[in-house]
């Protein structure tokens, strides 16, 4: 079994992550593995709507349009995020991250093929290990660091820190690419994102 590494940069936001990896439990690698699978939705999340509140044109009654937009669909899953994150940024995240993305993409995408069924108490079918999902908690954990660096340089923020739409409110202008100009495109736009 690996001891769990959490970069400091993460100490906050993985304590609980921790606390489940030191209860001597036979099931404290899978519930590390969906809170740690939390956490990197969270952040994906985070960042997107984020880099979406940062139109310059977007008042408080349209940027709540978008949160209620956002908050209503229920097809916005990391991937999405991801995309979406790559629309607005006008990067890859293989070029975001770097040789990091090449090491834990293939990583992200294995574990995301057995996450639903984790997640609702179901077999997967492949005969997990400890090993192997302690593994995977070490995956999500790097990609959740590499994320929050690279997108804390690019963009300002590192989709971890709390009040997302405040900090968007907050930060100097940027060049993003926004596919939309109010929030009933902004609506238009997620639909196809997320179709």
């Amino acid at each position: 079994m690996y001891n769990l590494i959490v970069p400091d940069a993460l100490a906050t936001e993985f304590a609980t992550v921790k606390a489940i990896w030191a209860v001597d439990a036979k099931t404290r690698c899978v519930d590390a593995l969906i809170l740690t699978w939390v956490k990197y939705e969270k952040q994906t999340r985070r960042l997107f709507t984020y880099l979406v509140l940062q139109h310059p044109e977007l008042d408080d009654q349209a940027r709540a349009e978008v949160d209620s937009a956002i908050a209503g669909n229920n097809r916005l899953y990391p991937r999405q995020c991801l995309s979406g994150i790559e629309a607005l940024g006008g990067q890859s995240m293989a070029v975001l991250l770097g040789p990091t993305y090449a090491q834990l993409s293939s990583h992200i995408t294995r574990i995301q093929g057995y996450r639903n069924k984790i997640f609702h108490g179901q077999l997967t079918g492949r005969k997990l290990t400890a090993l192997q999902l302690s593994a995977d908690v070490h995956h999500l954990i790097a990609w959740v660091d590499a994320l929050g660096v690279t997108a804390l340089r690019a963009f300002g923020y590192d989709g971890l820190a709390r009040n997302t739409r405040r900090l968007a409110g907050t930060r100097p202008a940027q060049h993003l690419n926004f596919p939309f100009n109010t929030s009933a495109e902004f609506s238009t736009w997620l639909r196809r994102l997320t179709g």
